[in-house]
C-alpha cells in the first residue's frame, strides 16, 4: 500500500472516530436533558399534590364551619319556638305600668307630669314617678342595661328658645335630668344611656292637643336578653 493512501485512510479513519465522539457527545446532552425535564415534571407535581392536600384541608376547615353555622341556626331556631309557646312573663310584682316590646320592658312617663312646660327640671310628680321606677330596676331588673328616650311634640321651639336650640336639644335635657335622677337614687351609672329623640317617632298625631300630649314623653326601657 502506498505511503499516499495510508495517508487518505488515516485521515478518514480520524474522520469516522470524530463523528462518533460528537454522536455521543449529542447523545448524552438529550439524555441530560430528558432528565432535567424529568425532574421539573417530578417536582411540580409534587407542588400540585401540597397544593391539593392544602386545598382539601380548607375544605374541611369551610363545611366544618359550615356545619357549626347549621347547627347554631338550628338552636336558635329551636329557643325561637320555645320562646312562643312560653306565655309572656310579667315584670315583676313592683314593675306595676311596665309592658313587654320587642327589645325588653318599657315604661312611659308623661313630659307634662315630669316637667313644667318648656323646662327640663323634674316636677314633685315627676321624682315621685321615677322613684318607684328606680326601685324596679334595681329589684326586678338589677344588672341590666336601661335606656332613656327623650320625646317631644311637634311644635317648634319658641316661648322658651332661649334655653333651648331645639325640640332635640329639649328632649335631650329632659332625658339627662331622668337619667340623673335615676343616678342618684342607686341606678348603676355604666347601666344607662340616655337619648334624645326629638320630635321624632310620635305615637299620636301632633294635629291635635290630645296627640301632643302623648307624643311629650319619656320612655325608660330596660333591655332583657332573649
Amino acid at each position: 500500500m502506498s505511503r499516499m493512501r495510508l495517508t487518505n485512510l488515516a485521515v478518514l479513519l480520524s474522520g469516522v472516530a470524530f463523528m462518533a465522539v460528537g454522536c455521543c457527545d449529542k447523545e448524552k446532552q438529550q439524555i441530560q436533558a430528558l432528565y432535567t425535564e424529568k425532574n421539573d415534571l417530578m417536582n411540580q407535581t409534587k407542588d400540585l399534590r401540597a397544593q391539593l392536600a392544602k386545598a382539601k384541608a380548607r375544605e374541611a376547615e369551610l363545611i366544618s364551619s359550615l356545619d357549626g353555622k347549621d347547627a347554631m341556626i338550628a338552636q336558635m331556631r329551636t329557643e325561637l319556638d320555645e320562646s312562643k309557646k312560653k306565655p309572656a312573663e310579667k315584670p315583676g310584682k313592683t314593675g306595676e305600668g311596665w309592658e313587654r316590646t320587642a327589645y325588653g320592658d318599657r315604661v312611659t312617663l308623661g313630659s307634662d307630669i315630669l316637667f313644667a312646660a318648656g323646662k327640663a327640671d323634674l316636677t314633685a310628680a315627676g321624682k315621685s314617678a321615677l322613684n318607684k321606677i328606680a326601685a324596679d330596676i334595681k329589684s326586678t331588673y338589677a344588672g341590666l342595661p336601661v335606656r332613656v328616650y327623650g320625646y317631644t311634640d311637634g311644635d317648634p321651639i319658641v316661648k322658651s328658645a332661649k334655653l333651648w336650640k331645639d325640640n332635640l336639644d329639649l328632649s335631650a335635657n329632659r332625658a339627662m335630668a331622668v337619667t340623673r335622677h335615676l343616678r342618684g337614687l342607686g341606678v348603676h351609672a355604666d347601666m344607662i344611656e340616655t337619648i334624645a329623640m326629638g320630635e321624632t317617632h310620635p305615637v299620636a298625631d301632633n294635629k291635635s292637643s290630645a296627640g301632643k300630649t302623648k307624643n311629650r314623653r319619656v320612655e325608660i326601657i330596660v333591655i332583657k336578653a332573649k
